[in-house]
């Protein structure tokens, strides 16, 4: 299902003005699309954190200027590394009878039995896909169950099918797998032995200096 994202366009692109409508709460961007001119825009930034968590991978946008709609998928996202909030976005327009590549997010579900009988750790090693198809077979996630891995075993991208849509990444890359527990060595600390010495008999130093003595 397709997320609806009202957009407003941009004319001036200086970086002055990408930075007052960050103030203001909006996201600059761009959409294109193979063949047309590329048209800069912005959207608000609230509606666009709405639709990046919710597993869309089409995105309608609408101009309050046009009665239609575009379809698009995000393409690239440039992140602020301190506050965590989109910088720009990329849109990029699809045509419903053209493949287009993406990748979509893998979740999985399910409590390993490795995990839940005998302290397996599990490791979730590839979260996203790249995935090939037309714009509507777009799959808003991978959902694995892990709920059978013992200890030891492994979900791999060859595990994963889906109609109408090519998985492209390595096909023996593991996905998910169950690790043994972490063995716990403990440090045993060595004692150094005593050194052991002869009591001193008393009874031979007294004899030994009579006989000095006698001398």
């Amino acid at each position: 299902m397709a997320e609806v994202l009202n957009v407003e366009k941009r004319e001036n692109l200086s970086r002055s003005e990408s930075r007052r409508l960050r103030r203001t709460g909006r996201v600059p961007g761009i959409y294109y699309i193979h063949g047309e001119e590329s048209l800069p825009l912005s959207v608000d930034l609230k509606e666009f954190q709405s639709v990046i968590h919710s597993d869309a991978n089409i995105v309608d946008l609408a101009f309050p200027d046009q009665k239609h709609q575009v379809k698009c998928v995000i393409r690239e996202v440039q992140w602020d590394p301190v506050q965590s909030n989109p910088l720009h976005v990329d849109f990029l327009g699809v045509k419903l009878t053209e493949k287009v590549t993406v990748a979509i997010p893998v979740h999985l579900v399910g409590t390993s039995t490795g995990v839940k009988n005998n302290g397996g750790i599990l490791q979730h090693v590839i979260r996203e896909l790249n995935v090939e198809c037309l714009p509507l077979d777009i799959p808003e996630h991978f959902e694995i169950d892990v709920t059978d891995l013992e200890v030891g075993d492994a979900i791999h991208i060859s595990d994963i099918s889906i109609d109408k849509v090519t998985i492209l990444n390595d096909s023996d890359q593991s996905i998910a797998i169950v690790r043994p527990p972490a063995v716990v060595v403990e440090e045993v600390e060595e004692v150094a032995e005593e050194e052991v010495t002869e009591p001193e008999i008393v009874g031979e130093k007294k004899d030994e200096a009579e006989e000095a003595a006698r001398e």
